[in-house]
């Protein structure tokens, strides 16, 4: 049985670990993105700590990270990592580890992880929502992963969901990820906070410690401000979700990342949102559903599953 070495380049952290074929993971650790300045520094650290930590070898390597150009195996002007406009990091790698490398956008992977490793084993158009530092979009039709005809499909973070709102790291205004990534709930909360009556419990935390998880715990016991602001989120959140079910007709939509691993909160409010955008012949049809991957690190076993061909083929 082979093991490969899965990457999950991400806004705020970089998840590594060792997996076989089968997906079971035989080491794994994390690194903060903000610790490399270039992608040649965490190639090489990566391969420095592996060495001396891991004894586990492995024949290939998949990373996943976002604003991927599949045709060039290059990260191109990714909004939240500052490595430079084009990143060629098949290239980086393929120079550090000297094996065969596969590079695909990190939400990519994580439809790939649900396909091969999750619960949409036996489904044929789905999605992969990843909501984190940004917001990515893993889709797969026909029984595809879809890339488009450039390989840059699946950027739903910056499709516009606000005419004329908020500036976003890409340049454009209004984009979904500037209300639904974790800086722009930050940012909500902030300005809910700031006409607030001073009754939440959110005025207790310290703005440099106030995150999408604290929010969501107070909204849980029914803080009125929390509250408010989870409405807001999700309401963007389904507008956004319901242009991919009213164009694409899936079958369902998994929510992932570290925003999900709150509970059902984000779901239930989201899907009551979606009900009102959503064209009536398919609100019953969708099924939105957080994924079990959370857990296990699935942006690390799509990446593997990407590398290990034989599982799911990858073509444009």
């Amino acid at each position: 049985m082979n093991n490969y070495l899965g990457v999950d380049i991400g806004g705020t952290n970089v998840c590594f670990g060792v997996v076989t074929e089968n997906g079971e993971f035989l080491y794994e650790n994390t690194f903060k993105t903000t610790e490399f300045e270039s992608a040649e520094d965490l190639a090489e650290s990566i391969q420095q700590h592996l060495k001396k930590n891991c004894k586990h070898q492995f024949t290939g390597v998949g990373i996943g990270a976002p604003s991927v150009n599949e045709t060039n195996q290059s990260m191109e002007f990714a909004p939240n990592i500052s490595w430079g406009e084009i990143v060629p990091l098949n290239e980086i790698f393929a120079a550090k580890f000297n094996l065969p490398i596969r590079v695909i956008n990190d939400a990519n992977a994580a439809a790939i992880g649900e396909k091969v490793f999750g619960e949409a084993t036996d489904q044929n158009n789905f999605a992969v929502i990843t909501l984190g530092t940004g917001i990515g979009l893993g889709l797969y039709i026909d029984n595809k992963i879809y890339l488009g005809s450039n390989g840059l499909a699946g950027e739903l973070g910056h499709t516009i969901v606000r005419r004329d709102g908020r500036e976003c790291k890409c340049g454009n205004f209004g984009c979904l990820e500037t209300y639904v990534a974790k800086d722009g709930i930050v940012k909500t909360a902030k300005e809910k906070l700031e006409f607030s009556s001073g009754g939440s419990v959110l005025n207790n935390i310290s703005p440099s410690n106030l995150t999408p998880i604290e929010i969501m715990k107070a909204a849980r016991k029914e803080d009125p401000v929390a509250l408010e602001i989870i409405q807001t989120v999700t309401r963007d959140l389904a507008f956004g979700i319901s242009q991919l079910v009213n164009i694409l007709d899936l079958e369902c939509i998994y929510l992932s990342g570290g925003i999900t691993k709150s509970g059902n909160l984000l779901k239930r409010k989201t899907e009551k949102h979606l009900k009102s955008y959503i064209l009536p012949n398919m609100r019953d049809k969708l099924n939105l559903r957080i994924s079990t991957l959370n857990e296990i690190n699935g942006g690390i076993l799509g990446a593997v599953a990407t590398i290990h061909e034989s599982l799911v083929p990858v073509s444009i």
